[in-house]
């Protein structure tokens, strides 16, 4: 899988001038942000990381999560997605032209990996929710298997929304935290939660959906991993007001621990961190000439070496993409 079979480059100018009105738009309201504590241990002890297009990200002193402080208000997020020009752009223009490869490269693999889940820890299939569903394609795959009785989308956004409903879905339209929704025997939270203006009561929403034994499978950018480390606030998902909190496999079990699940397993299944680290040498943004190996693995010897230098940042829980596998309660 390349980046250009997801992200296509033709649309990638004009989601980010889009972006960049969205987030003047938030920043319009900027004396309405507040502070927080840290959205991982709830510690008010944290130093200055990086600023970033207006937003300020800093780390926590005690779990080094990363996270955007002060932040805007849950309102003022609700309002972004709901009124998005660079989500609705993509949701018409981007995921339709990608979603082939989509299904390919990420969506039927995640499919197979959950079903594989439900199957090892022996979670019942009756019913299955998708928080953040986007444009539905992930739960049309998973409702094509047969294996759920029951298949929910849940998203704020409503051209997403309206997308999932022309693919047959059941849809909730709204955020987890509003609605209303018989529990579940699976949920699954992929790229949301670093979203979220308050992801404690956010994963608390999802508990209250689940049953108890229920699976959560969840993935989330990992901080410490290596296209997000090297980087930082040059890359294309450190960027606010979308991404707001940003876990590593330490921090993100604290935070689930804390709120009731037992996280069962982690890993980083990443594909493209050496490739975005590549890109973004090429276009002029970072420069390797100062890190002679870094050049030869991502430059010099690209052929060569890609392959087994992200198999082996996967390998080892570098990359940057992560997966948590976790239960409601204990076993």
């Amino acid at each position: 899988m390349k980046e250009n079979d997801i992200r296509a480059d033709n649309f990638r100018a004009e989601g980010r001038r889009l972006y960049k009105l969205d987030q003047d738009r938030v920043l319009s309201k900027k004396d309405q942000f507040v502070e927080i504590n840290c959205p991982a241990c709830g510690k008010k002890e944290y130093n200055f990381f990086y600023k970033r297009d207006g937003f300020i990200f800093v780390q926590c002193n005690i779990c080094e999560t990363v996270f955007v402080n002060p932040r805007p208000t849950q309102q003022i997020v609700f309002e972004h997605y709901k009124t998005s020009l660079a989500e609705k752009f993509w949701n018409e223009n981007v995921y339709p032209q990608s979603e082939a490869a989509r299904i390919k490269h990420i969506i039927m693999p995640r499919v197979k990996e959950i079903i594989k889940f439900c199957e090892k820890y022996k979670i019942p299939t009756e019913s299955f929710m998708d928080v953040g569903a986007g444009c539905g394609t992930f739960c049309e795959q998973i409702k094509k298997t047969g294996k759920f009785k029951q298949v929910i989308a849940v998203e704020p956004d409503p051209s997403p929304a309206e997308s999932c409903r022309q693919k047959g879905l059941q849809v909730v339209e709204g955020f987890i935290e509003n609605v209303n929704i018989n529990k579940v025997n699976v949920a699954t939270s992929i790229e949301s939660i670093e979203h979220v203006f308050n992801p404690i009561e956010y994963l608390k929403s999802i508990s209250d959906k689940l049953n108890d034994g229920g699976l959560l499978f969840l993935t989330t950018p990992n901080i410490k991993g290596f296209d997000l480390l090297v980087l930082g606030e040059h890359s294309d998902n450190t960027t606010a007001p979308d991404h707001l909190n940003y876990f590593h496999p330490e921090s993100i079990s604290l935070l689930l621990e804390t709120n009731g699940f037992e996280v069962l397993e982690i890993k980083t299944p990443g594909k493209l961190d050496a490739e975005l680290v590549r890109n973004k040498v090429r276009e002029g943004v970072i420069s390797l000439d100062k890190q002679a190996f870094f050049k030869r693995v991502l430059i010099d010897e690209w052929e060569k070496y890609s392959d087994s230098f992200q198999k082996w940042l996967a390998d080892n829980g570098l990359s940057s993409h992560m997966v948590v596998i976790a239960i409601k309660g204990a076993r």
